[in-house]
């Protein structure tokens, strides 16, 4: 786990969950995603920001504001995206 992170994995699931289901985060697919050493700026996920000693994936979408995460913050959006775009039932 990152040094930044605040939250195990099971929260960071949790809350991009959350934040999922109130349209904050989306479920698409970005068209471009980038990683780098991060910038500085607040992580999309857990709200901390992202010190140049740490990755930082940005991500741009068509119709939403770009994004930034952590790895693991990242990785926790993707598997909530993925998870909440499969049929229940």
């Amino acid at each position: 786990m990152d040094e930044h992170t605040h939250m195990d994995e099971p929260s960071l699931r949790r809350e991009a969950r959350v934040r999922i289901q109130q349209g904050v985060l989306p479920i698409e697919e970005p068209i471009r995603t980038w990683a780098g050493p991060g910038a500085g700026k607040p992580c999309s996920l857990c709200d901390r920001p992202i010190p140049r000693s740490e990755t930082e994936f940005e991500l741009e979408f068509r119709d939403a504001p770009d994004l930034r995460f952590h790895t693991m913050c990242h990785a926790s959006w993707q598997l909530e995206r993925l998870r909440h775009q499969q049929p229940t039932g």
